[in-house]
């Protein structure tokens, strides 16, 4: 059974609508958008936050995880500019393991 979603903060919602998400979701939302195929991805085909679609949570949330990992990305809002700058290209050869990855959020 699917966990209930945690609700913005009121005080978020009031200020920032739609704009005021959970770190993860967040996330998901910078990444470029969904390539046609999986193969025609950048990452060709390895799976990557852009190319797994409904999948993209469990590839940041796992369930070995540390329960203060998943708290902090389903736990933590944030609010993005809309003068933000756009997400930087991905570079599917950086070679960064998850565990680093995950150290840098």
């Amino acid at each position: 059974m699917a966990r209930k979603r945690k609700r913005v903060p009121e005080v978020l919602w009031r200020l920032f609508h739609h704009r005021a998400r959970s770190l993860a979701e967040t996330i998901l939302v910078l990444v470029p958008p969904l390539p046609a195929t999986a193969s025609g991805c950048r990452c060709k085909g390895r799976r990557c936050l852009s190319c797994s679609g409904e999948k993209a949570m469990s590839l940041l949330v796992r369930p070995d995880d540390p329960s203060d990992y998943h708290k902090l990305l389903t736990g933590c809002f944030v609010v993005v500019s809309e003068d933000a700058p756009p997400f930087p290209v991905f570079d599917p050869h950086c070679r960064w393991s998850q565990c680093e990855v995950r150290s840098c959020l």
